[in-house]
């Protein structure tokens, strides 16, 4: 059976009444329609991440726009083989991207490249390209040339981008993994004095349906049970989710405590300690605790 991935974000006010509302309807018909991801809902909008058939995906989403009164959203859509998550959770959050400065509200659409004009902007000589994701979503891959500020999340941007010595009057092309991350990211640099700034539309997801394989090397990490996605927006076969951080694991091993052939990160087994050459939490736990591997299925 095969399932469709789409995300989508929009900022645009919402009341608390607005809220309630979306947020009942949005439930409700989740569970009828047998969707499961995560929509965050705000004042300043909407951000989610849903998977499902491919019809109740379709069917779904009208509903979204109309119980939200929005006809223009952007649907990033790629194909599984299996749901991308494991329920439906709808939060209601002070924001639908952590970024801590409560008095940016970002202006949607600014100064957005389609894919084809990134990779022809993305060949002139005096740009800096910045990616503005997280370390570990950097090391599964990025744009050629691009720098990053060494994130571990996304509210540390601010002093980051203070304390840089990038150049405030080149001209700048932001990217994220769907461009949500851009839209605040541009207004706080705008505000802290750089010049000439622009985003990919859609981010690394919508450019890799037009170009894979040009100028974004490896994969994108996306944050779903996929891991990742390769130039084809296929699920990753390369990376799995690392059984003891939760970042995407590459590196093979043979479980210490049951000898099951599994992958953790690249951070975890540089730290050399045993029980993190082990497939799961559980058989991590076994392996400290001195127990022996038993193949009965309530004991593993």
């Amino acid at each position: 059976m095969s399932y469709q991935i789409v995300s989508f974000y929009r900022f645009t006010p919402f009341s608390k009444s607005d809220l309630k509302r979306v947020h009942e309807t949005l439930i409700k018909t989740g569970k009828e329609k047998e969707m499961v991801g995560l929509i965050l809902l705000s004042k300043e909008g909407i951000n989610a991440t849903l998977s499902g058939k491919k019809e109740s995906i379709d069917t779904y989403l009208r509903i979204v726009e109309q119980v939200t009164d929005i006809n223009d959203f952007f649907y990033k859509k790629s194909p599984s083989s299996i749901p991308a998550f494991k329920q439906l959770r709808i939060k209601i959050k002070k924001e639908i991207i952590t970024f801590g400065k409560k008095e940016i509200s970002a202006d949607f659409g600014f100064h957005n490249l389609e894919p084809d004009e990134w990779e022809s902007m993305l060949n002139e000589k005096q740009i800096t390209v910045l990616d503005i994701r997280n370390d570990y979503e950097v090391e599964v891959g990025q744009f050629k040339k691009a720098k990053d500020l060494g994130l571990k999340e996304f509210s540390e941007f601010p002093q980051k981008i203070k304390s840089t010595t990038l150049p405030k009057e080149q001209k700048t092309l932001l990217y994220c993994t769907g461009g949500i991350r851009c839209e605040k990211a541009i207004i706080e640099m705008r505000k802290q004095g750089f010049k000439e700034l622009y985003q990919l539309k859609g981010g690394i997801l919508n450019y890799l349906k037009l170009f894979p394989d040009r100028s974004f090397e490896g994969e994108c990490f996306v944050f779903d049970h996929r891991v990742a996605v390769d130039q084809k927006l296929n699920p990753s076969k390369k990376y799995s989710l690392c059984p003891h951080c939760g970042q995407a694991a590459a590196e093979p091993i043979h479980c210490v405590h049951c000898e099951k052939k599994a992958k953790v990160c690249k951070h975890c087994l540089k730290k050399q300690i045993s029980y993190l050459e082990t497939c799961t939490k559980n058989c991590a736990y076994h392996f400290r605790m001195g127990h022996k591997y038993k193949t009965s299925k309530t004991q593993h």
